[in-house]
């Protein structure tokens, strides 16, 4: 998914548009568009990488259990020295609940892929989250605060995973008597090999827009 299509889409996406008034309120679905920087560390040097990646949400409310179904992909391009180019593709599966309004508690699957011309690197992370809400304006603006761990984690190089966490921060603002939201946040993630072989920290910058549940 390139730029020109998330653009299109999220067009799609206008408070007028068929979408909104057909969205089930008990979904919603957001569209995103990110700026991740790569930085890759290891006792023999290390590299950094940035790109631009899109992706989608939806997320399904059950009560007492929201479902969150996440998928990105785009390429990451060296920002210094001779690193290759490579694409990552990330996806996530997660179940969360609320036990107080202010705070959710969430698990489930996080896969993360990157594809570069001498192989693909393949992360499953088995995650534990805490997301918090702090509202600034009741019903329009929204922070909120996520952190992460890995409870199980591996992946397909050697010496293997030693785990890996996260947090990301963000403002939420919806649009008053409409299901449209947007939203602005930033992600740290950090994944480790085994002995200290190998550091991989994500940075990224998030941009969504959505419909109904966020």
């Amino acid at each position: 998914m390139n730029a020109r299509i998330l653009l299109a889409l999220l067009a799609a996406m206008a408070p007028t548009g068929p979408l909104a008034a057909q969205l089930p309120r008990n979904l919603g679905l957001d569209l995103q568009i990110s700026r991740p920087r790569l930085q890759s560390t290891s006792p023999g040097g290390g590299e950094m990488l940035s790109g631009l990646v899109a992706g989608g949400r939806l997320r399904v409310v059950l009560r007492p259990v929201t479902l969150d179904l996440s998928y990105s992909q785009g390429r990451l391009t060296a920002d210094t020295g001779g690193a290759a180019a490579r694409d990552i593709v990330e996806g996530s599966l997660l179940v969360a609940a609320r036990p107080v309004p202010w705070l959710a508690l969430k698990a489930g699957p996080h896969l993360r892929a990157f594809a570069a011309p001498g192989g693909t690197e393949r992360w499953v992370l088995w995650e534990g989250r805490a997301h918090a809400d702090a509202p600034i304006v009741p019903g329009e603006w929204l922070a909120y605060f996520e952190a992460w761990v890995a409870v199980a984690s591996s992946v397909n190089v050697d010496p293997g995973a030693s785990g890996a966490r996260g947090a990301e921060a963000g403002l939420t603002i919806k649009v008053p008597q409409s299901p449209l939201w947007g939203r602005l946040a930033f992600v740290v993630d950090q994944a480790r090999l085994k002995g200290g072989a190998r550091s991989e920290a994500l940075q990224t910058v998030v941009l969504s827009i959505g419909l109904g549940e966020h």
